[in-house]
């Protein structure tokens, strides 16, 4: 009977300690998930490819307000007939118009382009550091609280600039 009671405490005990063990082990080692924030709007103001697709757009933006100038210029001669002035008033109209079409299908395009590159990099990144998470906020204003130790901002941006320029 004596031997009964000694083998139940030793199996009572070897369970207690295995839980034991097991808690700590899962307590103290378990994987913790790494969740850090970016300012948008400084990732893709600050972004390489972004500075180079405005000037080429200002190029273009440029180049076409440069023709539209002339034609006003035009207009305003007092030497054109009414139908020469009719015909230039038609071509500046539809210029206007493709210049603020140029406007708006550049700028999307552009934008679209721009943040599908952000976000590759951003993967790359994130595999890198081992981040699981990058919450993106425009000026913090979805973010209620972040601290600004897990703002990692500057870090993407030299990493995507590199990235992009190829180093």
């Amino acid at each position: 009977m004596l031997k009964n009671v000694y083998s139940r405490q030793f199996l009572l005990n070897s369970l207690l300690i295995s839980y034991l063990f097991f808690l700590t082990f899962f307590c103290f080692y378990k994987p913790s998930i790494e969740i850090v924030y970016v300012d948008n709007q400084k990732i893709f103001d600050g972004f390489v490819m972004t500075k180079e697709m405005k000037r080429a757009g200002e190029k273009e933006f440029n180049s076409r307000k440069l023709f539209l100038d002339k034609l006003y210029s035009n207009l305003q001669s007092p030497t054109i007939s009414g139908s020469q002035k009719k015909e230039l008033m038609q071509q500046f109209i539809q210029g206007k118009e493709e210049l603020e079409e140029f406007n708006q299908t550049f700028a999307a395009e552009q934008s679209t382009q721009i943040w599908s590159r952000i976000k590759s990099y951003s993967i790359e990144f994130s595999k890198e550091k081992k981040y699981q998470l990058i919450i993106g906020s425009d000026a913090k204003q979805n973010i209620l609280f972040a601290d600004e130790n897990i703002d990692v901002t500057n870090e993407l941006l030299n990493y995507i600039n590199k990235k992009y320029e190829g180093l």
